[in-house]
């Protein structure tokens, strides 16, 4: 996201990249929601969709892109490793 410190900055950069930062509450008003569940309706059905149309971009390989690390056998080796500190305290002493 860009920042936009004015209503006309956001406009122009949502007229330039032809997207609708900012508009989603915008939205929903104008499609009468009030309600948590009549918006989550509306983003699934209607504004997801129609953003996935936008912008989605077909991927140029099958597949995912996570690749193994060399060596890696187990999560349990990727958690930390909790210690005594508690505030007031110096944790490197």
């Amino acid at each position: 996201m860009i920042p936009a410190y004015s209503p006309q900055a956001r406009g122009r950069g949502e007229r330039r990249f032809g997207t609708w930062q900012g508009r989603l509450p915008q939205e929903l008003r104008l499609a009468g929601i009030t309600g948590v569940e009549e918006a989550n309706r509306f983003l699934r059905e209607r504004y997801i969709p129609e953003i996935n149309r936008k912008f989605g971009v077909a991927a140029a390989e099958k597949g995912h892109a996570f690749v193994p690390v060399p060596g890696w056998t187990s999560t349990r080796s990727s958690r930390c490793k909790r210690s005594g500190w508690s505030p007031g305290t110096t944790p490197f002493s």
